[in-house]
């Protein structure tokens, strides 16, 4: 075996042991920015009233500029981190509200976050809406000419559903509502394979950004916070680097085996 390839399984491993199997997204990097977002606005998070006040929309659920969606979105490719996805979002907003109280006091020990199931649920609506429909007839009139006869029905002196019925027909629909009735949570796990975060396979990994988007991040980024944080994970992970490294070229002493 090669010195990368022992590298390369030594890292697989390391990897592994580190990354959660319950969540669809890397914890770690998701903790990190989070906290990273509440130290530079810390209002966003204590104004959480309930699950609604966490909205990602561009222009926010009350129609207000998010400010707190973009920043998250900002940096979400540089952690790593998926972008907003129906699904994905409302992870990251039910993450946000199972440990408001662990990210407004800045917890950095990752242990004490509650990571949110992916749950099954029943909904029962009802859609209301607007429709032209039409019922279609056959009628036998005598007549000497189809003017009379158009003039008869306009003036609906004879009514065409005293004809022979035939088919009924739809035409366009307006004023679309829609309305919950009942949303009921179904006991068990979920079909969707969202809550297993698949192993990355670090051979055929491809980062979700080019080296040259990097280098452009890191020159247009201004905030010396962020920019802490870049270092300190990149430092880690030149240490990791070097140890495995080291445990790969490590030669081993025949004389002192045991």
């Amino acid at each position: 075996m090669s010195q990368i390839e022992r590298i390369r399984s030594l890292m697989m491993i390391t990897e592994q042991e580190q990354r959660p199997v319950t969540a669809p997204v890397n914890i770690d990097a998701l903790i990190t920015l989070i906290l990273h977002v509440k130290d530079k606005s810390p209002e966003y998070f204590e104004d959480m009233i309930d699950y609604s006040d966490i909205d990602f929309t561009p222009r926010g659920y009350a129609g207000t500029t998010n400010k707190l969606g973009d920043l998250i979105e900002k940096n979400l490719r540089l952690f790593g981190l998926p972008k907003f996805d129906y699904i994905i979002e409302d992870f990251y907003g039910q993450f946000i509200w199972n440990n408001i109280e662990l990210i407004r006091q800045g917890e950095k020990d990752k242990s004490k976050y509650i990571i949110p199931p992916l749950k099954k649920f029943l909904v029962t609506g009802e859609e209301r809406y607007t429709v032209r429909k039409g019922d279609i007839y056959e009628h036998e009139i005598e007549a000497y000419s189809k003017e009379f006869i158009e003039r008869l029905i306009e003036s609906h002196e004879i009514m065409i559903s005293d004809g022979r019925y035939i088919r009924e027909e739809h035409g366009d629909s307006w004023d679309l509502e829609q309305e919950i009735l009942e949303i009921e949570e179904i006991p068990g796990k979920a079909d969707t394979p969202f809550g297993v975060n698949e192993q990355v396979n670090l051979d055929s990994y491809e980062a979700p950004f080019t080296s040259e988007d990097f280098v452009n991040y890191v020159n247009s980024e201004f905030d010396l916070d962020m920019l802490q944080i870049m270092r300190g994970v990149i430092d880690k992970r030149i240490n990791e680097l070097n140890t495995l490294l080291h445990m790969a070229s490590r030669k081993e002493v025949k004389g002192f085996r045991k």
